[in-house]
């Protein structure tokens, strides 16, 4: 493991993978950083394979734009784990293993004859990391779970909404993503300790945890205050999303009683002419109480959008920025892809795919590292894609390998 961890990239290191929506993005980071990483399917494919979208709305199982990205740079390879030869070539695989990422139900491992306490005795220090919805103890361990369930029962789909307004989703999986952010934090910190002592160890994540980790001091607001706490965008005139030319800007007017970002934008409403805009000088604009009122928001709406609407997102941005207004454009998703600081900063990279015979745009690095490269090599495995040249790399002789395939033990 030593020169794993020395080596400018993360390429003598080898993750064997049993994760699809959860668990799979912390692959995924391994593998964008040279690791060899190999997604173990089961012979009817991962499932995600058939989450939408798709590349040009086909259905085809290799075309899934979620598992496209989630898969990038991984090799793969399809097991049977239920008989006896899909068995022996994962407890291969393992053998040469730095880190197993898996999502099975608590004990299904087990019970497959794979649990920790048999792949330890194939490997000491094998990093094995579990990533399932309420982690591998406690009451609601074997209740299922998705991503709703996930970020409900941790507190932040109620953050989410303002006063009594219903709970709302944050897109994007993100009590999944959080999951894998904690899966792959928690397979480095035991590589190092498995570097330094000889012995793997075993991870457990509840994604129920993770979540519950994102809510800043609500717990403890409720905890010491009573107070139960909810989002802001909208709870008062000022401090919420308005229209304009092109879509939507947040704008934050006012903090507390503070006059410096109100009257940048009074001022600013005024110098462009703006029908009672000379109205938000009432001194009573500067109390949050009374911006709070139903009748304050539908005032400052009617006057602020009668001068944004003409406008698009960035102008008022750009414009807001000199001024010292907090305003900024709520970015659709070709907002983001067209964004000057993320283009400047090279951001999105382009992977050309050959079996689509176009390039794929994907999101980079969530960082930037000086001396370790990130690098799309090549796009998420086909299913079964690499299985006959990875059973060469476990020295089965090309007879059996046939034998194997026929069988169904591997595809």
């Amino acid at each position: 493991m030593e020169k794993n961890l020395k080596n400018t990239s993360l390429e003598d290191l080898k993750v064997v993978e049993i994760a699809g929506d959860i668990g799979g993005y912390a692959g995924k980071m391994f593998a964008d950083l040279g690791a060899d990483v190999i997604h173990v399917e089961p012979p009817e494919g991962d499932p995600i394979r058939k989450v939408p979208p798709f590349f040009h709305s086909s259905l085809q199982s290799d075309l899934s734009l979620t598992y496209l990205f989630q898969n990038t740079n991984k090799r793969g390879i399809a097991i049977d784990l239920n008989v006896p030869e899909g068995k022996e070539i994962f407890c291969r695989l393992i053998a040469e293993a730095d880190i197993l990422l898996e999502n099975m139900p608590p004990r299904k491992m087990s019970a497959l004859g794979l649990g920790y306490e048999t792949l330890e005795k194939i490997n000491p220090k094998l990093v094995h990391v579990s990533v399932t919805p309420f982690g591998q103890n406690g009451p609601y361990r074997d209740l299922p779970g998705s991503d709703l369930v996930c970020m409900a029962m941790g507190g932040m789909l109620f953050l989410g909404g303002i006063d009594d307004d219903k709970p709302a989703l944050a897109y994007g999986q993100q009590a999944y993503v959080m999951g894998s952010l904690y899966a792959a934090s928690g397979a480095i910190t035991a590589l190092f300790y498995a570097d330094a002592t000889g012995e793997g160890q075993f991870i457990d994540i509840s994604l129920q945890d993770c979540v519950s980790t994102a809510l800043e001091t609500a717990s403890q607001d409720w905890d010491l205050e009573q107070v139960v706490r909810r989002g802001s965008s909208g709870d008062e005139a000022g401090r919420a999303m308005y229209k304009c030319k092109n879509g939507l800007v947040l704008l934050l007017a006012a903090m507390g009683t503070s006059a410096k970002y109100w009257d940048a934008l009074v001022s600013w409403l005024e110098e462009n002419d703006v029908n009672n805009a000379d109205q938000l000088r009432n001194a009573k604009w500067y109390e949050p109480q009374h911006r709070k009122t139903p009748e304050a928001k539908e005032i400052f709406k009617e006057i602020f959008e009668s001068f944004s609407q003409k406008n698009n997102s960035m102008d008022l941005y750009e414009e807001g920025q000199l001024r010292q207004v907090v305003c900024f454009p709520v970015n659709s998703p070709k907002g983001v892809l067209d964004n000057p600081h993320l283009k400047s900063r090279e951001f999105f990279k382009k992977l050309y795919h050959e079996e689509l015979k176009t390039n794929v745009i994907y999101p980079g690095p969530p960082y930037q590292l000086e001396k370790v490269p990130w690098k799309l090599s090549h796009s998420a495995p086909r299913f079964g894609e690499h299985t006959i040249s990875i059973l060469q790399e476990l020295n089965y002789p090309t007879t059996e390998i046939e034998t194997l395939m026929k069988g169904g033990a591997c595809q």
